[in-house]
């Protein structure tokens, strides 16, 4: 026989909520140690806006790795931003603890390490975790902080850039603009090159395109290849650079699972997004009418990176799929 719930009174209720507030006062130096990747760093983004609606006049410092040091630099909820890597030896790693030792209240440790042992901190996120299956990335980031910080954002976090930045990026036309994010650090989840220069050269009649990627990608594509029209910035970005477009330009992102499809889903910005061998379930689009393209008739999809293909047919969606998404969107609205 189920037990029934005991509905808590006004007064009880109001006297937790009391003691709630006052704890959340008293917090004055949180910690967050974040994942060591961008893409895992912006999946938690949110939890760090929960963090700050809960904790509006805590300092917070964020232990971050050389991937995300100079993304997190530039965000206007952090105040401190503290140098960590996993390639250090024994002896430096020590050293780091003791540097932090004792000196936070609260600590939000999102890779679930001993960190809070190590740093003395007794308020501290769950070390036992359990997660329902394919439970999105970002859900779980929000699930971990949840006794933590119980009320929702107020508001999102912010990437500062020079004003001298953000006249060098000023697209400013009169067409809508449709970004591509189709390069991934992992060759496997990377859009099919020659459906990609289709897709592009096909929108780019009616929208402005703007082609986005890192320094390494920029042999994955030839200039000539791409409409006149085509503003190609591959390896002329950093990740703020691209917070700033995209939150100023971008109406509809097409892009694989990645950084930018990450980044687009927190300014809620509508992606069409291209899966093959991740599970849209767990690091899928979260913004507001985006639509996930698959190859589903394929028997090994998705196989989460196990299987290495020379021919990545999963990633070979045809250019017209998108083409109509993209404009199905912007014809909404």
């Amino acid at each position: 026989m189920k037990r029934k719930k005991l509905a808590l009174k006004p007064e009880r209720s109001y006297i937790i909520n009391l003691r709630k507030n006052k704890f959340m006062k008293k917090i004055k130096k949180i910690i967050v140690n974040f994942p060591t990747n961008i893409g895992d760093t912006i999946l938690a983004l949110p939890a760090l806006d929960r963090i700050k609606a809960n904790f509006p006049q805590s300092k917070i410092t964020a232990i971050v790795s050389p991937k995300t040091k100079d993304f997190l630099l530039k965000n206007n909820f952090i105040d401190i931003v503290v140098l960590f890597d996993k390639r250090w030896k024994v002896f430096r790693k020590i050293k780091f603890c003791l540097n932090l030792r004792k000196k936070f209240e609260v600590i939000v440790d999102f890779k679930n390490s001993m960190l809070p042992v190590f740093l003395g901190i007794k308020r501290h996120t769950p070390f036992i975790r359990f997660f329902p299956k394919n439970l999105h990335i970002k859900d779980k980031y929000l699930k971990i902080i949840k006794k933590i910080a119980p009320e929702p954002a107020q508001e999102k976090s912010q990437f500062i850039i020079s004003e001298e930045k953000k006249k060098k990026w000023d697209l400013s036309s009169q067409k809508k603009y449709v970004f591509f994010g189709c390069f991934s650090r992992s060759h496997r989840k990377d859009y099919n090159k020659n459906n990609l220069i289709i897709t592009i050269n096909k929108l780019q009649v009616e929208y402005n395109c703007v082609l986005l990627g890192l320094p390494q990608d920029r042999q994955k594509i030839n200039q000539n290849q791409l409409g006149a029209r085509v503003v190609n910035l591959v390896g002329k970005t950093d990740i703020a650079d691209i917070y700033f477009l995209l939150a100023s330009y971008a109406k509809v992102v097409v892009a694989v699972d990645s950084s930018i499809m990450h980044l687009s889903s927190y300014l809620n910005v509508p992606v069409v997004s291209l899966f093959g061998p991740t599970l849209p379930e767990c690091s899928g689009p979260w913004s507001k009418n985006s639509v996930i393209l698959q190859n589903t008739d394929l028997n090994c999809v998705p196989c989460e990176g196990q299987k290495e293909c020379k021919d990545i047919k999963c990633m070979d969606i045809e250019p017209k799929r998108i083409i109509s998404e993209v404009k199905k969107i912007l014809n909404n609205g």
